[in-house]
């Protein structure tokens, strides 16, 4: 990987505690040993492609957020939503849907929502 450790260790810490597991059930769902994954997080190493692939698949995160975090870093909001949509369902996604036209459909000045 061409990226520094520092990066990665912290996106992974903070997906793993984010899904609140702990170092050794992630190491056991990566099938990776516990030290290795401390080592990732305290960014004393890089992962390999695959443990890059299984970590970004897992927690579905994009690549080129963990390569380039500071790219998007300034519309946290966005990037919140957006995590949250892939845990939503068709039935979800549907009624979000709806509602965001429904919210942009309106004329209201959102700077005066009462």
């Amino acid at each position: 990987m061409s990226f520094h450790p520092k990066q990665f260790g912290i996106v992974l810490k903070n997906a793993r505690l984010d899904k609140k597991l702990t170092q050794a059930e992630l190491a056991e769902i990566l099938d990776i040993s516990l030290s290795y994954l401390k080592d990732l997080e305290r960014f004393r190493n890089n992962p390999s492609y695959e443990i890059f692939e299984k970590v970004i698949r897992y927690f579905n995160l994009s690549a080129d957020d963990v390569i380039y975090p500071n790219r998007n870093q300034v519309d946290s909001t966005y990037q919140q939503i957006e995590r949250l949509l892939t845990r939503c369902d068709e039935e979800h996604l549907h009624v979000i849907l709806a509602t965001t036209e429904a919210l942009l459909s309106t004329n209201r000045n959102p700077s005066k929502i009462d």
